[in-house]
């Protein structure tokens, strides 16, 4: 059975982080009418019932000792998949290992699958590896210190994962207008924007309009001084019909989200970094290439032979690729890899 230390730890600092948000003061204070409130509450709650049931699902898969199979976890969505096909690739081509695979799971529950040796390697970003996993904000690592080389390090002592080499990209949150609109008045960065915003109305999911949130709508209206002709809160999946129909003129979506090249968008540099950076890379455990090493000596080597190999622009494609043609993610995965020489 795997060790429930790890969970209890995540589900302690998410609890926590809950209480914080549910800022109770600000109903009594009458900042906030009480209706509103206990619906705040009754959404932070529900979040946390959520990952509860997430980390549950995993109390049954146990621990492997079998040092001949590499278990990989199929990916939730696009980005996660293609770059779990592209390892299961490499390892295959260039290891003596068996490649096995295990039903997608959420971010908390990939990682104890991790942790506990039930999954031997998933896909991560180092922001969620620092918000979603350790607890932290970006204000909790050190003044000159970068994000994803601090979470490498403290994420190995503090849960037991780690991260390899960054491949590259990072899908962070971007602000994203129309390629024409931008070429046409020269807006590259969202301070160029910024003349334009008075004219123009934003819209974005639901959740991006969360007050009770850092990175969220008012915090960046302050941040950049914007004033929005309007704003509108849209389902997350009618958000780029909205934008192709003219009923918004910009929004927030991910910097490689495929379906930002379908609508022929284009995201715009953050140059006062307001948004959190989120590289991607492998998580791994800290004992895995140690665990692997008289089976796969090289595994190390091999997982990182995609660093620095994949730029926002090509994932953006890759997405693309699997999300909107609808193409398989191992065909897609293969591709770039024999296109890049490092499969054949």
């Amino acid at each position: 059975m795997p060790n429930t230390n790890f969970t209890n730890q995540i589900l302690l600092l998410r609890l926590i982080e809950i209480l914080k948000k549910l800022n109770l003061s600000r109903v009594l204070n009458g900042k906030v009418n009480i209706k509103e409130g206990f619906w705040i509450m009754k959404r932070k709650i529900s979040i946390l019932l959520a990952i509860l049931m997430l980390t549950m699902s995993v109390a049954g898969c146990g621990s492997r000792d079998d040092k001949k199979t590499f278990m990989l976890l199929h990916g939730q969505f696009s980005e996660i998949e293609i770059l779990e096909q592209m390892a299961g690739i490499l390892i295959e081509e260039n290891t003596d290992l068996d490649v096995k695979w295990h039903d997608s799971m959420q971010t908390v529950s990939a990682a104890e699958a991790n942790r506990t040796k039930a999954v031997d390697l998933y896909v991560s970003y180092d922001g969620t590896h620092l918000t979603t996993l350790m607890g932290h904000d970006t204000t909790d690592v050190p003044e000159g210190q970068d994000l994803y080389e601090w979470v490498k390090e403290k994420g190995a002592e503090a849960l037991g994962l780690t991260l390899t080499d960054k491949f590259g990209f990072q899908n962070t949150y971007a602000i994203a207008v129309k390629k024409d609109f931008a070429e046409q008045n020269n807006i590259v960065t969202i301070s160029d924007l910024v003349p334009y915003t008075k004219d123009l109305v934003f819209g974005a999911e639901h959740e991006f309009f969360d007050e009770e949130a850092s990175m969220r709508f008012v915090p960046f209206n302050e941040t950049y001084g914007i004033a929005w002709k309007d704003s509108k809160s849209i389902d997350i999946g009618l958000k780029y019909a909205a934008i192709d129909n003219g009923n918004i003129d910009v929004t927030m979506g991910y910097s490689t989200d495929g379906l930002l090249k379908k609508s022929n968008l284009i995201t715009l540099e953050d140059d006062k970094s307001f948004f959190p950076q989120y590289y991607a890379a492998y998580q791994v455990r800290s004992t895995l290439f140690e665990e692997f090493q008289e089976t796969a000596p090289n595994l190390e080597e091999v997982l990182n032979k995609l660093a620095g190999k994949i730029d926002n622009e090509t994932m953006t494609e890759l997405n693309y690729y699997v999300y909107v043609d609808g193409r398989d993610a191992y065909e897609v995965a293969k591709e770039f890899l024999v296109g890049i020489g490092l499969s054949k």
